[in-house]
Parts: structure tokens; sequence; C-alpha cells
């Protein structure tokens, strides 16, 4: 059999674990946060390229139709800004695979955040066992003390005959 520690110093080692606990929950609220900081980077860098899809598309709808009389007189600031809104939505693009990767990266360490709570609520829960047994052991060693001082303070029983 094992021996409990003292029930203080049960106490302090179940403060701690408490202590690590709220640290583990901090964490895990912090990268629970960068995560949706990031989703919400990457649902805005979408509509920042649906934006530019949509420019880029009025553009050829101009092209065809109400710019066409006066294409020959403006056909390369035309082409500039087909240019532009291109480099625009490709740049865009590139942007979004980054903060896909950073969400993927957040997503990661929020699991790895919520695994360390877990773990370390385990932890918690197993001290406050032992707290609670070495709390129960001390009770029990009173108990025995005090009846083994009670049945000293006994007189002696007379011998039979």
């Amino acid at each position: 059999m094992t021996t409990l520690p003292a029930p203080h110093e049960a106490q302090q080692l179940h403060r701690l674990r408490s202590l690590r606990v709220e640290r583990a929950r901090e964490r895990c609220a912090a990268a629970r946060a960068r995560v949706e900081a990031a989703a919400a980077a990457v649902r805005e860098r979408r509509r920042q390229i649906e934006r530019h899809r949509r420019d880029s598309d009025a553009l050829q709808h101009a092209i065809v139709n109400a710019l066409a009389p006066q294409l020959p007189r403006w056909s390369g600031m035309v082409a500039a800004q087909r240019d532009r809104l291109s480099d625009l939505l490709e740049r865009a693009e590139y942007a979004l695979v980054e903060e896909e990767q950073q969400l993927e990266e957040a997503q990661e360490k929020y699991q790895q955040a919520q695994a360390e709570q877990t773990r370390a609520l385990a932890r918690e829960d197993a001290v406050r066992g032992l707290l609670q047994s070495s709390r129960q052991a001390h009770v029990a060693a009173r108990e025995r003390r005090a009846e083994v001082e009670l049945e000293d303070q006994r007189p002696p029983a007379i011998a039979a005959r």
C-alpha cells in the first residue's frame, strides 16, 4: 500500500492542478479566438475574390456591350483595367491559400490546446481523488488514535475468576 500525502500537501497539489486547468482553459480560449479570427479572414478573402470576379465579369460585359463602339479609342485603358483586375484576383487567391493554411494551423493548435485541457482536467480529477482519500485516511487515523487513547484511559479490567 502506498502512503498518502498529508491533507495539506494534497490540497496544495490540488490547487496547483486547478491552476494548470485554468491556464489550459485560457490557452484553449485564446486558440479558439485565433481559429475564429482566421476563419473570418478566410471568409472575407473569399468575398473579396468574388468581388474581383464580379468586377472582371462586369468589365468583360461592358467591353462587349457598352464600350464596343469606343473600344478602339479606349483599348489601352480597357486592357490596363483588365490586367489590374486579373492581378488583384490572382493576389487575392494566393492570399486565400495562405490564410487557409493559417486557419488549418490555428485549428491544429486549438485541437492540441483542447487535448492539453482534457489531460489537465484528468490530472486534476486524479488529484481531487487523492485529496479526498488523504482526508479520509487522516480522519480515520485520528479516530483510531482517539479510540486508543480512550482505551488507555479506562481502568484495567478486574481479572475474571
